[in-house]
């Protein structure tokens, strides 16, 4: 009976595998047990136009990486060497949140952004809106995904500024994740799922209505303010909002 008590709690994580060990051993630490589900692949497209544009950074008054795929792009676009024309440093570059700062960082050959702090796209039009200043002659360059989200870009443009937004990747349900999810959903004890990202959205609402799944009784987390509003207008119920680096927010709101 001790033994199946201390069991530990499967958790469905939507994200595609990554170098997470540390995370994943603090949920082991605390019986429980993290199920890796990729939603969705990238595949990426337009980087001989990306590579145009990077190319030409005086005529850009700066970059912004909405996510890691974004800093995935410019690295491919780049021929795989991260190296950008020396002029971007001096220019205004951003990163929404601290994944995406310290990926631009160690692939983009230390490119420093300023946003490691921000959030949402709210938080990181308030900062390029205090860091720019009143010269906004030359567009932000914009590599973004097909499901990107316009926040960012409307709120910028109303703020008077020029975005260039070049479409760079497109994500596509993972073929792996039907199968993956049915398996996840037997798990014993299953209560939680977590969606990382818009793509993880929706292929999971996708798949909740073509096999009219149920989750009224599971408890949905969403990690970032953008992931809420998404899961909100997929009508998916959300029980808390967690921050991407904080384990202890994950692990308190799984629990509790």
């Amino acid at each position: 009976m001790a033994d199946r008590k201390k069991r530990a709690v499967p958790v469905i994580l939507l994200k595609g595998r990554t170098a997470d060990y540390e995370f994943s051993q603090a949920l082991r630490q605390n019986n429980l047990n993290p199920i890796y589900i990729a939603p969705s692949q990238v595949f990426m497209k337009n980087l001989g136009l990306l590579k145009a544009k990077l190319e030409a950074p005086h005529r850009y008054a700066g970059i912004i990486f909405a996510g890691p795929r974004s800093v995935q792009a410019v690295y491919e676009a780049l021929g795989n060497n991260g190296m950008m024309p020396s002029c971007w440093r001096a220019l205004h570059n951003y990163a929404l949140g601290g994944n995406t700062h310290s990926s631009a960082y160690m692939t983009l050959r230390n490119l420093p952004t300023l946003g490691d702090r921000a959030v949402s796209a709210h938080n990181l039009c308030d900062l390029i809106v205090e860091t720019i200043g009143p010269k906004r002659d030359l567009p932000l360059l914009l590599p973004c995904g097909n499901e990107a989200s316009n926040t960012l870009r409307v709120r910028l443009v109303a703020q008077g500024f020029r975005v260039d937004a070049c479409e760079v990747y497109q994500n596509q349900t993972h073929p792996n994740f039907k199968n993956e999810m049915k398996k996840a959903l037997k798990s014993k004890n299953l209560e939680t799922i977590v969606f990382y990202s818009l793509a993880s959205v929706k292929s999971a609402s996708e798949f909740f209505k073509k096999y009219m799944i149920s989750v009224s009784d599971r408890k949905l987390i969403a990690v970032g303010a953008a992931v809420q509003k998404a899961m909100m207008e997929a009508k998916l119920p959300v029980s808390a909002v967690v921050d991407f680096n904080s384990v202890d927010q994950f692990i308190d709101a799984i629990k509790h």
